[in-house]
């Protein structure tokens, strides 16, 4: 690896009780062409993509992770695990985005500049684009999906018990697994983490890990599917200039993707919408963390080929 990384920890706004543990990653022996920020999902840290920040970071890109609210490093204490806030905690994420991204962008305010948003990050990163396409040259979206049949239900228990019982681990992080899982229960080597990814190395490393899989509090499945809503309403990227460049990668046994359908449709929608430079790489037999496949560094390579067109 030709590059260098430094982490430190970054207060959102001047007032903000947490702080977001964050690692920028930068090439040595180049030139910075472009700058790349990498929006983790649900129940990992991005200490899991720093391998993939250093292969962009060797390529010539500043790269930037950092752990959302209640992920990896940014906890400061236990109860906060699976945590997100109790006030507006969906427009928080969105906002911790834009934070980071603005923090990226004003190191290298010369250079074009990249999202990556995965599962979870690919939703934040969707309602972030909302807002800030204008700052951005484009977007990758990963292990995404579409509309969700019965969002608007699940989404109004979740706020009742939010209100409730907001710190509570819910049920839903059983339930959440097991619709996941429902596909793949026939398979030999099968697990909590089946649905996950077919690289079995990869299954155990996410296992293996203390900082993965942390049950979700109902604080934060409200959370999440108020963002999922808002990523995936019909109108989603109307605030978003149809130039915009979109690549969207995922795995054809994604369930989080309906097993291609729902990102295929998503991408048929924006083009039916004008969006006149949208891409779509869905490959078969992969799941939905596409990029800890074993075909990762073909993978890598083809989102590096759509980036240096957009350079």
């Amino acid at each position: 690896m030709r590059s260098s990384q430094k982490s430190s920890y970054l207060s959102p706004s001047p007032n903000a009780e947490t702080k977001l543990f964050h690692t920028l990653f930068t090439p040595e022996t180049i030139a910075v062409k472009a700058t790349l920020l990498i929006i983790h999902g649900m129940q990992e840290h991005s200490g899991r993509y720093a391998e993939i920040a250093g292969y962009f970071a060797d390529l010539g890109f500043a790269v930037l992770t950092y752990d959302h609210l209640g992920h990896g490093k940014s906890v400061k204490d236990k109860k906060d695990i699976g945590f997100f806030q109790l006030d507006q905690p969906d427009e928080k994420l969105v906002s911790d985005a834009d934070v980071m991204s603005d923090y990226l962008i004003e190191q290298y305010p010369d250079v074009p500049h990249f999202v990556l948003g995965h599962s979870m990050g690919s939703f934040v990163m969707r309602c972030l684009l909302q807002r800030a396409s204008g700052k951005l040259n484009g977007a990758i979206i990963t292990g995404t999906g579409g509309p969700l049949p019965g969002v608007n239900l699940i989404k109004g228990y979740l706020s009742l018990a939010n209100t409730i019982a907001p710190h509570y681990p819910t049920y839903l992080n059983t339930l959440f697994t097991k619709v996941n899982n429902k596909h793949f229960k026939n398979d030999n080597d099968f697990s909590d983490t089946s649905w996950l990814s077919l690289n079995p190395a990869n299954r155990k490393a996410f296992t293996q890990d203390e900082l993965c899989g942390i049950p979700f509090t109902n604080n934060a499945f409200y959370t999440l599917f108020s963002i999922y809503k808002k990523a995936t309403a019909r109108n989603w990227a109307a605030p978003i200039p149809k130039s915009f460049p979109l690549l969207f990668v995922s795995g054809q046994n994604d369930p989080i993707g309906d097993f291609g359908k729902g990102v295929t449709k998503t991408v048929e929608n924006l083009k039916l919408d004008g969006f006149k430079d949208v891409e779509v790489k869905i490959y078969p037999e992969m799941r939905h963390e596409i990029l800890n496949e074993e075909i990762r560094e073909n993978i890598l390579h083809q989102i590096d080929n759509w980036l240096s067109k957009h350079l």
